[in-house]
């Protein structure tokens, strides 16, 4: 098994919904900030990812929460890499609360790529030696199959503004979530929490475009399944989501 590692966060006052718990893109920022600490802890530097000519682009989310954290809360982000194999690179995490009962699941499938000419390329050596990872073709690597919305019951518009600009100078991966989150109906919101999310990133974003989130909403007796896609001011897409949420009882 590769190097794990652990990081703790606290649930403040800015990652909290109306209800005091901590909001789904704060659990995500707390997963790629994990991530990014480790390959800090294992050697690498911050001037290292940004004169870099190579970088890691995530295409796969699939995420499973199994209970709530709330405001002052301390939360333990368990991650280590799972696989490398050619320019993939699959990662899990798990997210626990101070009494180490399991909040939340999931697995990320990355790619590496040459920022230059935007193409895959093969993980280099020294991060197999980093992580201590072999190559494992025991373990699979599957892209998510993800659905379209067959109809659209709701379309919101949104611009991309700088504080939503990463250190790669695109769009952060967990404002695709605030997107799918905002153009959700109120009483939705107010009376459902996300309980399982599958995102697949196809192209990225940068700086003054506009996205408009289009979506199908299913509902059930006691929960909602919501299938999402991200199209740019040209329709061409760029994002599809999945997302099931609960009714709180």
């Amino acid at each position: 098994m590769s190097k794990v590692f652990e990081k703790i966060y606290e649930v403040t006052y800015r990652d909290t919904n109306i209800r005091g718990e901590c909001n789904f893109s704060s659990y995500m920022d707390f997963m790629s900030d994990a991530a990014f600490s480790q390959d800090i802890s294992l050697g690498a530097s911050f001037t290292d990812f940004k004169e870099s000519d190579y970088t890691w682009v995530i295409f796969n989310y699939d995420i499973k929460v199994h209970g709530k954290a709330n405001y002052k809360e301390k939360l333990k982000i368990v991650t280590y890499v799972k696989a490398f194999r050619k320019f993939y690179a699959l990662r899990n995490f798990k997210i626990y609360n101070e009494k180490e009962e399991l909040i939340l699941s999931g697995d990320t499938l990355a790619f590496y790529i040459d920022i230059k000419k935007a193409k895959p390329c093969s993980i280099p050596s020294s991060y197999y030696e980093r992580y201590e990872v072999k190559e494992d073709r025991s373990v699979k690597i599957n892209k998510l199959k993800m659905r379209r919305p067959s109809r659209i019951d709701i379309s919101k518009n949104f611009d991309i503004r700088y504080s939503d600009i990463d250190i790669n100078i695109h769009v952060g991966n967990s404002h695709y979530i605030m997107w799918i989150i905002d153009s959700m109906p109120f009483e939705v919101l107010k009376n459902y929490r996300i309980s399982e999310l599958l995102v697949a990133y196809e192209k990225q974003l940068k700086y003054n475009n506009e996205v408009v989130v289009e979506s199908q909403i299913e509902y059930e007796d006691d929960y909602i399944i919501a299938i999402h896609q991200i199209v740019d001011e040209n329709k061409n897409e760029i994002s599809l989501l999945e997302s099931k949420w609960v009714k709180i009882v």
